[in-house]
């Protein structure tokens, strides 16, 4: 057995498709890493600040007559939760539900809590309807 070298020969083209596909391979792979990593950058630490200010609004609809919840915050507390643009057909259809609406914004805003919120049993589902659009338009604040 001789002991000849052994050349081996590569082609220009096949060297620069090989180093193009390290880079996008490389170039994937830290696009998926910043892609799915957890944002430990915040502007204020979670203890400071609790909302984003500012006035946000969502929408429930009774018997196909939209209402507008609007939740006003700042920082650290809820400031007012109205209701806007109810139409008089439902306040007459639903006579329970500004009243009911009005408890619950006071419960709130008073507790600065959306836990032990407290309803009258006979409405129930006013209740419950109200609160979840009130809890949704508050989450959606954090």
């Amino acid at each position: 057995m001789s002991k000849s070298p052994k050349f081996m020969v590569f082609h220009l083209k096949e060297l620069i498709y090989t180093f193009i596909l390290i880079v996008l391979g490389i170039a994937l792979i830290i696009t998926l890493v910043l892609m799915f990593r957890k944002d430990t950058t915040t502007s204020a630490p979670a203890s400071d600040c609790t909302y984003k200010a500012g006035v946000y609004s969502s929408y429930i609809t009774l018997n196909g007559n939209p209402m507008e919840i609007q939740v006003v915050l700042d920082d650290n507390h809820i400031n007012s939760i109205t209701i806007e643009n109810i139409d008089d057909s439902v306040a007459t259809m639903y006579p329970l539900v500004k009243p009911a609406f009005e408890d619950i914004a006071n419960q709130i805003v008073s507790t600065q809590s959306l836990e032990n919120v407290s309803y009258n049993p006979e409405s129930q589902y006013t209740y419950s309807v109200l609160y979840n659009a009130i809890c949704d338009t508050i989450n959606s604040a954090k």
